[in-house]
C-alpha cells in the first residue's frame, strides 16, 4: 500500500473536471478562493470538449485526463471542480492503469458526489486516502448553499479530525462503547451501482457512509431495503448523512430520518447519523479509506453529551 509522506503541506493543488460540463467563466472566481487559502492552483487538467451527454469530454478522454494527472508528481491534491454523472463510466479505464497507479507515491483526491466512483477505486484498489468533501465550484455558493469553509488539507490528512455530534439510531449503535473500521462510501446512489458488479468493493471490515439528494423518501425506502436484501454486506457500521433538500421544512427533515430509523431498527449492524456530510450548506470533510473510530460520549467528560457518539480519525 502505497501512503502519503506524513506532514506532506498538500498546497500543491490540481483542479479537474471528470463528470458534468462546467462554466469556464466561473474558474477565475474559484482559483481566487484557492489561492486566498494558501493553496498553489494548476489548471492544466481542468478541460473540456462537451460531450453529447453534457459530460466534460468523452469516457475515454476523460479517463486519461484523470490518469495523467494521478500520475502528475508535481501534485499534491487532486481537487474536482464539480460533481454530476460519468465518473462511474471512467473505472474500466482506471483497472487497466492499476499497476502503474500502485507504483507511485498516493496523493489526495478531494470531492463528493459523483466522485464517489473514484473514491471507490482509490481506495479498495489502491489502498490510498482521500477526502470526502465539496468540491471546489461549491465555494462559488459561500454564505447561501454552501457555508462549509474551504478544507485546510494538510491540517485534516496529519493530524485528523473529530466530531461529537453523531447520532446513534438502533440499539447496536448505542450500547457499542467504542466501533473501529476503515471508512468507504460515499453518495448512496453511487455505491449502490457497483452492487452485484465486478466493481463492488469488499466490505468486510468497513464502516460504510451513505448520503444523497434528490431521492424521494420512497425512493429512499427502496434503496434500504436493497441493503437489507444484500447477501454480502458484511459492514461494521453504517453512517448515513443528508439526504433531504438544501432547505428543508422540518416535516421534511423528520420524514427522512424517520426513513433511516426504520431501516436502522431492522438493520443487524450499528446504524449511525450525521446529518453534517453530503449534499447541504454544510459539508464536513471525512477521510476515506482511514481507520475510523466511533466513540461513547459517556465518560469522556462530565459535561458530553451521551446522547451522541464522537466520530474520530487519526491518520496512521
Amino acid at each position: 500500500m502505497n501512503t502519503p509522506v506524513t506532514n506532506t503541506p498538500y498546497k500543491n493543488v490540481a483542479l479537474i473536471a471528470c463528470s458534468t460540463q462546467f462554466d469556464p467563466t466561473q474558474v477565475p472566481q474559484v482559483i481566487d478562493v484557492f489561492e486566498s487559502h494558501g493553496y498553489h492552483v494548476n489548471c492544466h487538467y481542468l478541460q473540456q470538449n462537451i460531450s453529447d451527454f453534457g459530460y466534460v469530454d468523452t469516457d475515454q478522454a476523460r479517463a486519461h485526463n484523470l490518469i495523467k494527472a494521478l500520475l502528475d508528481s508535481t501534485i499534491d491534491v487532486l481537487w474536482f471542480y464539480r460533481g454530476g454523472g460519468g465518473a462511474l463510466n471512467l473505472l474500466p479505464y482506471l483497472h487497466r492503469y492499476k499497476q502503474q497507479l500502485l507504483a507511485i507515491p498516493a496523493k489526495v483526491i478531494v470531492g463528493f458526489s459523483d466522485v464517489t466512483a473514484i473514491h471507490s477505486f482509490l481506495n479498495n484498489e489502491l489502498g490510498w486516502r482521500s477526502i470526502h468533501g465539496v468540491n471546489a465550484n461549491n465555494h462559488l455558493d459561500m454564505g447561501t448553499t454552501n457555508q462549509q469553509p474551504l478544507p485546510d488539507i494538510s491540517e485534516i490528512m496529519n493530524s485528523g479530525i473529530s466530531y461529537n455530534n453523531v447520532l446513534p439510531l438502533n440499539a447496536l449503535a448505542h450500547q457499542a462503547t467504542a466501533m473501529n473500521g476503515t471508512l468507504v462510501g460515499g453518495n448512496h446512489t453511487l455505491v449502490a451501482a457497483t452492487f452485484g458488479t465486478q466493481y463492488q468493493p469488499e466490505f468486510t471490515g468497513k464502516v460504510v457512509l451513505l448520503e444523497d439528494i434528490g431521492v424521494t423518501f420512497r425512493q429512499l425506502d427502496r434503496y434500504l431495503q436493497q441493503l437489507l436484501f444484500l447477501n454480502d454486506f458484511n459492514v461494521e457500521a453504517i453512517i448515513f448523512g443528508q439526504y433531504y433538500s438544501i432547505d428543508p421544512t422540518d416535516q421534511e427533515r423528520m420524514m427522512y430520518k424517520a426513513v433511516l430509523q426504520r431501516f436502522a431498527d431492522q438493520c443487524n449492524k450499528p446504524v449511525y447519523y450525521f446529518p453534517f456530510f453530503g449534499h447541504g450548506k454544510y459539508n464536513q470533510p471525512l477521510i476515506l479509506g482511514e481507520t475510523i473510530t466511533l466513540q461513547c460520549n459517556q465518560g469522556i467528560s462530565e459535561l458530553a453529551n451521551i446522547e451522541y457518539v464522537t466520530l474520530c480519525q487519526k491518520p496512521h
